[in-house]
């Protein structure tokens, strides 16, 4: 450890900038040098997005700060607002990678400002100012479009859908099913070289979903399983809201590679009217890869 204590700071700051954030905290315990390079702003400063001090210019709050290291675990743990305060950004806590949020104003809904269909509410719990409510609809159609540079290259990602249904819904005519259990909505990931023109479109046929019932985990081992690999199920996330995969896609690694990506969710072949569902917005966050 005398060899490890001799060492330049500088030198040791930049072995953990090579790491992980992970890493740079178990490496801070090693031994004083360590711990006082584990705190350098040149370590979390490589762990931060490339550009993090041009979003933070986005934000329309000031994001005050005292270091780095402070900056880093402040984007983990507090989304900020960006633009209009309708899209939310953070940073994955074990990886650095970014995670955005489209809140409902930045999300095209087929019907959105017909205040017959839709209506703009504030709800105590929203991470934004408004939500969107649905009085009723027969053509679902909820879509958010992000421009694939805003995301960290190279990286898988996950779109999720993030609602929550009403208590008329939930109780539907006093029968305490789920409205929505009848209703299996399709899902879609599209890329757009531009507003216009489609490079590739995911088969929505390979994306059904029961919108509104969690997958019990012994019904899971008596699913057939071309239907398990139809079916997506909702989880609850910690904040109080549901959240459903609507699809995964990989970050390009160069420009070339870059698009705009368009997630969506749409039930329209019933013909059926929908009611009582609460959308927040679309989030994307990256993901384990999945083995080949």
């Amino acid at each position: 450890m005398v060899g490890l204590e001799r060492l330049p700071e500088e030198c040791i700051a930049h072995v953990l900038s090579l790491t992980s954030p992970k890493d740079a905290c178990r490496s801070a315990l090693v031994s004083s040098a360590f711990g006082s390079a584990a705190q350098s702003q040149v370590v979390w400063e490589s762990f931060l997005p490339s550009d993090h001090r041009d979003i933070i210019s986005r934000s329309v709050s000031p994001v005050t700060f005292s270091s780095n290291k402070e900056l880093y675990f402040r984007l983990c743990d507090s989304p900020i607002f960006l633009d209009d305060g309708n899209l939310s950004f953070a940073i994955d806590k074990l990886s650095g990678k970014k995670c955005l949020m489209l809140g409902a104003r930045r999300l095209l809904i087929a019907w959105g400002d017909t205040p017959i269909y839709w209506e703009w509410i504030s709800v105590p719990h929203s991470r934004f100012a408004e939500v969107a409510y649905l009085h009723s609809v027969c053509w679902l159609e909820i879509y958010g479009r992000l421009d694939m540079r805003s995301l960290s290259p190279n990286t898988a990602y996950a779109g999720y859908l993030v609602y929550m249904f009403s208590e008329e819904a939930t109780n539907y005519a006093g029968t305490g099913q789920n409205y929505y259990e009848t209703f299996p909505v399709k899902l879609s990931v599209k890329f757009f070289e531009n507003d216009e023109n489609l490079i590739e479109a995911r088969d929505e046929d390979d994306a059904e979903l029961l919108i509104s019932t969690r997958m019990p985990a012994a019904a899971a081992s008596f699913m057939n399983s071309s239907v398990e690999k139809r079916q997506r199920f909702p989880m609850e996330r910690d904040d109080g809201w549901m959240e459903i995969e609507v699809g995964e896609f990989y970050s390009g690694q160069s420009d070339g590679d870059y698009c705009l990506v368009e997630m969506g969710v749409k039930e329209i072949e019933s013909g059926s009217w929908k009611f009582g569902l609460v959308i927040h917005g679309i989030e994307i966050r990256p993901i384990q890869p999945k083995p080949n």
